[in-house]
């Protein structure tokens, strides 16, 4: 099911919001297509034999952006919506199926609070 901002419950019980942003929005397929969460930005790259992976590229819209306009300065990104946006939204959970779980300050902190709880007791 799907609410009035397009997004499926799938993504919202995840805990995270997914944004799926392209370069083409009346034909996705030919255009460049990422996907926002929390962890940054990923763009979707799909091989000839029709596999998808999905690799990090910026760590905010500013520097998606900026990017973007190095290769064509004329591009803009639209919120995909739609069949599209819910096909690339779920290819994405499946291939990373922690990315609401993942942080990586969070893991530093408390690795340091580990690392400091045995140096206490030395």
């Amino acid at each position: 099911m799907v609410d009035n901002e397009g997004h499926s419950e799938r993504e919202e019980s995840r805990g995270a919001e997914i944004q799926i942003l392209g370069t083409n929005p009346n034909n996705p397929e030919k255009g460049r297509i990422f996907v926002w969460t929390k962890m940054g930005w990923f763009e979707r790259l799909e091989g000839q034999s029709g596999d998808v992976a999905f690799t990090p590229i910026a760590d905010s819209e500013e520097k998606l952006r900026e990017l973007l306009s190095r290769d064509n300065p004329n591009t803009d990104l639209d919120d995909l919506r739609g069949k599209y946006r819910k096909k690339v939204s779920e290819e994405f959970i499946e291939q990373s199926p922690s990315y609401s779980d993942s942080s990586e300050d969070s893991s530093e902190e408390f690795d340091d609070d580990e690392e400091q709880k045995y140096h206490q007791h030395d």
